[in-house]
């Protein structure tokens, strides 16, 4: 999961990258970046300041930091960020190796909802900050929703109709985010396992 300042990478930056192994939600990734510019969108950085590690104490003592605030002040987040965070050389690198790590002699792949968008971020940064072709992830990954609307015949179905998250709410942490989905994709794939294993006895 990621939390950025607008729609697209470039334009706009990546500003925390959260990862958790599907199936083991214990190995975890988590960074806050440095912006690289200072472009935003309010909505997107009100979202994407809501779980924000540097700002959690910060938003209980001065409003400026409270995306919840009316006054929420979006370049002094950008500012904080700019000198707290990680540098995005430094986190691609260290996230490679965390993948590395975890996912050992399998290939990893990326799985996000959506796909489109969290994907997207990504292998930009890693295109973009690491030399030569270094992305994991190859130029691909799967949407979690997509998995579930398969798995369960149904177009309209999404993460939220799952009921996976009545005593979880959405953070906007990317780590936490991050593990939900990875927990939501677990089951996902237990359901398309069952549905496989009931057509092939079917089919007998």
């Amino acid at each position: 999961d990621i939390e950025s300042t607008g729609r697209t990478p470039g334009k706009y930056s990546m500003i925390a990258l959260g990862a958790a192994v599907v199936g083991d939600t214990k190995k975890t990734f988590y960074r806050e970046l440095k912006p690289i510019n200072n472009n935003f969108s309010l909505e997107a950085l009100k979202i994407g300041s809501l779980g924000l590690k540097c700002l959690e104490d910060l938003k209980k003592e001065d409003p400026i930091y409270d995306p919840e605030s009316k006054e929420f002040q979006p370049k002094k987040v950008l500012e904080l960020l700019d000198e707290m965070g990680q540098s995005p050389y430094q986190v691609m690198h260290e996230f490679r190796l965390w993948i590395g790590q975890v996912a050992r002699d399998q290939r990893p792949v990326m799985a996000a909802a959506p796909i489109a968008f969290d994907g997207m971020y990504v292998h930009w940064y890693f295109d973009n900050f690491l030399e030569g072709d270094q992305d994991p992830f190859g130029h691909g990954g799967d949407d979690i929703n997509s998995w579930l609307r398969g798995a369960t015949n149904d177009p309209d179905h999404n993460l939220t109709k799952l009921g996976l998250r009545k005593n979880k709410p959405k953070t906007h942490n990317a780590l936490e985010d991050a593990m939900q989905q990875a927990e939501e994709f677990e089951f996902i794939l237990g359901m398309d396992a069952f549905n496989r294993s009931k057509a092939k006895k079917l089919s007998r």
